[in-house]
């Protein structure tokens, strides 16, 4: 039995010490092999974050809003275990204006760590379609993502995960111009 602080750094009590041991101890036994993503699975995100458009169309009544809340879905079929299928449906909401995205390409997942925690990176095209809530004109872009995050499986069919991703697009309606974005998201996956 672990005497109260013994072999506790300095600042933290026995008890919670000995809480965090035995935190740690179990998520690294956990058997890693009923935590992955296998051929064929179903897999849903909900994620929630912020987007920042780096480069954007900034003519009065055209403006493209300069950050917003995203808040969305993707949905992946694993068709090899490592290679998914994707779409993404993630709208940003912005103060005044809504931007519809959606997304479809492939995500690569590393499996062969054999940990629950699955490193993963992505490719997608894009296309959005955004509107003011007021007076304004409708946006049109076209497009592609790169993005790349850490899933953490905390039971068999959940995980936690973190996002960062780019975006390059095409503006093509109300004027021609380049924009970019860039996303910080977290995420909760679901195995169907």
């Amino acid at each position: 039995m672990i005497s109260s602080g013994a072999g506790a750094p300095e600042g933290i009590d026995g008890a919670h010490w000995r809480f965090l041991v035995v935190v740690v101890v179990g998520l690294l036994s956990a058997s890693a092999s009923a935590y992955t993503v296998r051929p064929g699975d179903l897999l849903i995100k909900g994620v929630a974050g912020a987007s920042v458009n780096v480069a954007r169309l900034n003519v009065a009544t055209k403006a493209t809003p300069p950050a917003g809340m995203v808040l969305g879905a993707d949905f992946d079929w694993s068709f090899d275990g490592n290679w998914s299928l994707m779409t993404s449906l993630r709208p940003v909401l912005s103060p005044g204006f809504v931007d519809g995205n959606l997304a479809l390409g492939a995500r690569y997942r590393v499996l062969q760590l054999d940990a629950p925690l699955i490193p993963w990176a992505s490719a997608q095209l894009v296309t959005a379609l955004g509107a003011p809530l007021g007076y304004g004109d409708l946006h049109v872009n076209v497009g592609a993502r790169l993005g790349g995050g850490i899933d953490y499986f905390v039971m068999r069919d959940l995980a936690v995960g973190v996002e960062v991703a780019t975006e390059a697009s095409a503006l093509l309606v109300p004027l021609l111009g380049a924009e970019a974005s860039t996303e910080v998201l977290v995420g909760v996956t679901w195995r169907l």
